[in-house]
């Protein structure tokens, strides 16, 4: 007889979604000054490389991956992950966290 706990373990292993871990970030910011149409106007832009390493490989091969976005777009993304950030510091995730941790 299989008992729940190493049946809900297995599930658990089974469905687990790996995800890329992160290593480094490099950005660089670029301000376009002027252009034909527009003069004395600066238009800057954020060029961030990201350097994250692959799960699914069996050496945890390293992968760049580049977001080019303006300055709105990134204060967006990182309000987004700030309050993804505190929603992880609620007592239900904490619960949830503790209950995986145990099943796994």
């Amino acid at each position: 007889v299989v008992s729940t706990q190493s049946t809900g373990t297995d599930v658990v292993r089974r469905t687990t979604v790996q995800v890329p871990e992160y290593r480094s970030m490099e950005w660089r910011l670029e301000c376009q000054l002027s252009s034909r149409s527009l003069h004395n106007t600066v238009i800057p832009n954020v060029l961030t490389k990201w350097k994250v390493s692959d799960p699914q490989s069996n050496n945890m091969k390293t992968k760049e991956t580049y977001l080019d976005c303006d300055v709105n777009t990134l204060q967006h993304i990182t309000e987004s992950l700030r309050a993804a950030q505190l929603e992880l510091d609620t007592l239900h995730a904490r619960k949830m966290c503790r209950n995986l941790a145990r099943i796994g």
